[in-house]
């Protein structure tokens, strides 16, 4: 004999009367929707689990990378308590869903136990309207949830009713799934006890009765227990099991009064938030969310009467003027729920969780709760600073780089909730840490459609992992887009990356490696190609500096070079930056003369023009320009020769010039000015003058701070 009961994911109301159910009529079997091939290990969620937990599944995809999945179980959830109560009574319990792997590449959701289905029905408008709710979750709530006694047998009949009216598409996707869990249930001996989505319970039925085919199961690359939260599981934070508020729905599972419960934590929140709120306050919240309950017909004051208690008694207006509200932010924050999973001993992990732990022990990178900060010497320590970065590369929480300059760097260490349960998502990458890093890079690749400079990166990351083996593939593929790209961003974020590899890694391997040697070769060749057309001016000066450096640091063909700025700085089409730009590098290059140098603001003399050559001729000859008085005189003239207006005009682009020194290099530059020497710093140190500026500037800090500003 077969016995259906139909669920909506993670509702208590289902959860306490399955559980009922099992333990009253002791079936034989309990069949639960969920992935088949967990099956093997299905007896690890009888171990003392602190929920909540997920089974996480990911796969392959020859042509969309990897593809994982959750499907996560609460105390409040159906499945839960099937699966215990069916462990309890010494049941056949199994799964009886296709894996994850035979329907990845046809769903784009990350996530199962959706009622998604339920949800895109066109009966549900009319569902709102019969029932006086606002929404599905609402109709859900007043049919299964608020009445806390109601029976197996009629909370059963009412599932069935909703879910058959509400069943107007079966998509592909989910024919296949029922076509596989209906084989599972024929197959199956004795009493059962089937338990799966509301959803599926008349397709199963039909299937049962009229066998259909099913289709081989294909099992996932990864199956493993996972810690959850009850952040992940909100459906209002993206997940798509559409039961809101787990925070609540766990109260209703434990508590009588699950609305009076929540009101009692949202004080404590506001409290903890250094808020408090007055007892009239909280009466009147409580007085209007029974009254709505009453008015509603509710059996118990439930989440939508207490949320609208708050709103009717303490929000009123400021929601219609755009300010939050602190009582209904502490409400939606206890609502949503804080709990973390945590997993019990005994459970079985993927390969790559107990190699990335053995790593961490060795080399001393075990995050603790409290931070620290961890200094490496590349030369003595590149092991563990290649570990560090590929626990980056596979975006694992508690890991982070603070900085890295001549070979030495400073990374930030601490304990993370979330890191188990990332861990185990990553381990879908590969066996090791070190495999699972080469594989992610690789997706990440091949995700790069059109920059050089993105690709470019990934090659510096895999370096710095220490991914030899990937280094082919990527060097091959930025060359490729080296060669075709038409953004001259893109070429110049590449050369750079490939400079730094091939010229000063040499603790890392690639300093003087003939292959990226060929590749930095490659991007300079373009980027002098890209030079030659209508280069934009910001991007076009970046790239006279790229290039320079490259020839400075590597050398290649001088006359090709000073030949590409030559005409740059001639084309009279060219911006004005990128003119300034080619001059100053030609200069440094000792390709133009210094008569062509101090001509040079004369040229530009013009108010629109002079700001942005000048901010092109500093960027390439910052140094060189404070050892020539001359030019700075003849800048000088140009600049006093200005209107009032013409100079206002002329300002936002000098001072953008100008920031390329620093102030005391602006300094010394002004002394060299006629009159410069006149400069006088006395002044600044003239106490009264100190004192004026110091309370100056403490009314200024007093009137920001009075209207909230941060200085």
């Amino acid at each position: 004999m077969i016995r259906w009961f139909g669920v909506r994911h993670h509702s208590p109301a289902a959860a306490r009367l399955v559980r009922e159910l099992v333990l009253r009529e002791r079936p034989d079997a309990v069949l639960i929707e969920g992935p088949s091939d967990f099956n093997d290990r299905i007896g690890e969620l009888a171990l003392d689990h602190q929920l909540p937990i997920a089974i996480y599944s990911s796969v392959v995809l020859d042509d969309a990378g990897r593809a994982g999945a959750y499907h996560p179980f609460c105390v409040h959830s159906p499945e839960w308590q099937a699966l215990r109560a069916g462990f309890e009574i010494g049941a056949d319990v199994r799964f009886v869903d296709l894996p994850w792997a035979s329907i990845a590449g046809a769903r784009e959701v990350a996530h199962r136990y959706g009622d998604h289905e339920l949800r895109r029905s066109r009966a549900i408008p009319a569902l709102c309207e019969r029932l006086g709710v606002d929404d599905f979750d609402a109709a859900w709530d007043v049919l299964a949830e608020i009445d806390p006694l109601l029976g197996v047998d009629d909370y059963l009949r009412r599932v069935e009713l909703l879910c058959a009216e509400l069943r107007d598409h079966v998509s592909a996707v989910d024919a296949r799934r029922e076509r596989f869990m209906a084989q599972q249930i024929r197959e199956t001996k004795g009493d059962v006890l089937v338990v799966c989505g509301g959803f599926h319970v008349d397709g199963l039925r039909e299937l049962v009765a009229t066998p259909v085919p099913a289709e081989t199961p294909v099992a996932s690359e990864v199956v493993a227990l996972t810690p959850y939260s009850f952040e992940a599981l909100d459906a209002l934070t993206g997940y798509e099991a559409g039961m809101p508020n787990p925070g609540f729905y766990d109260l209703a599972w434990k508590e009588a009064d699950p609305a009076r419960t929540a009101l009692q934590l949202v004080v404590g929140e506001l409290r903890r938030r250094g808020q408090h709120v007055s007892p009239a306050d909280l009466i009147g919240v409580e007085s209007t969310a029974r009254g709505l309950a009453l008015i509603r017909g509710h059996a118990r004051v439930w989440r939508g009467d207490l949320l609208d208690g708050i709103l009717g008694a303490l929000v009123k207006d400021e929601l219609e003027l755009g300010v939050p509200h602190p009582m209904l932010d502490a409400a939606h924050a206890v609502l949503r729920g804080g709990a973390r999973g945590k997993l019990a001993d005994g459970v079985s992990r993927p390969p790559f969780v107990r190699d990335l732990e053995t790593a961490l022990e060795r080399c001393a990178l075990v995050p603790a709760p409290a931070a620290r900060t961890v200094d490496l010497r590349l030369e003595e320590e590149l092991e563990r600073s290649q570990l560090l970065h590929r626990i980056v590369v596979l975006g694992l929480p508690g890991f982070e780089l603070i900085d890295l300059r001549d070979a030495r760097e400073r990374w930030g260490l601490r304990e993370h909730r979330g890191f188990d349960g990332e861990a185990v998502e990553a381990s879908g990458y590969g066996p090791t840490v070190g495999e699972a890093a080469a594989a992610r890079l690789l997706e990440r690749l091949a995700r790069v459609e059109r920059d050089a400079g993105a690709a470019a990166a990934v090659l510096a990351d895999a370096a710095l992992c220490g991914v030899v083996e990937v280094a082919g593939p990527l060097l091959a593929r930025v060359r490729e887009l080296v060669g075709a790209a038409t953004e001259l961003e893109s070429v110049v974020a590449a050369l750079r990356s490939v400079l730094h590899l091939y010229r000063y890694e040499a603790v890392l391997g690639t300093a003087g490696d003939p292959a990226y040697r060929e590749l930095l070769e490659a991007a300079y060749d373009r980027v002098l190609w890209l030079l030659g057309g209508r280069a934009p001016e910001d991007a076009g000066v970046e790239a006279v500096r790229a290039v320079v450096e490259t020839f400075e640091r590597c050398g290649g063909d001088r006359a090709e070079l000073t030949g590409v700025l030559a005409r740059l700085r001639d084309d009279a089409d060219a911006a004005p930056g990128l003119r300034g730009a080619a001059l100053g590098a030609l200069w440094v290059l000792d390709a133009a003369s210094d008569d062509e140098l101090v001509a040079g603001p004369v040229q530009f003399a013009d108010p629109e023009l002079l700001g942005d050559f000048l901010f092109g001729l500093f960027t390439l000859a910052r140094e060189p320009v404070q050892r020539r008085p001359d030019l700075v005189a003849r800048i000088d003239e140009v600049v006093m020769a200005f209107a009032d207006e013409e100079f206002l005009d002329a300002l936002p682009a000098l001072r953008r010039a100008f920031s390329a020194f620093t102030p005391r290099e602006k300094d010394r530059l002004a002394r060299g000015l006629p009159g410069g020497a006149r400069l006088d710093r006395s002044a600044a140190a003239d106490p009264l003058t100190l004192a004026a500026m110091l309370e100056l500037e403490g009314r200024l800090r007093s009137a920001l701070e009075r209207y909230g500003v941060r200085t």
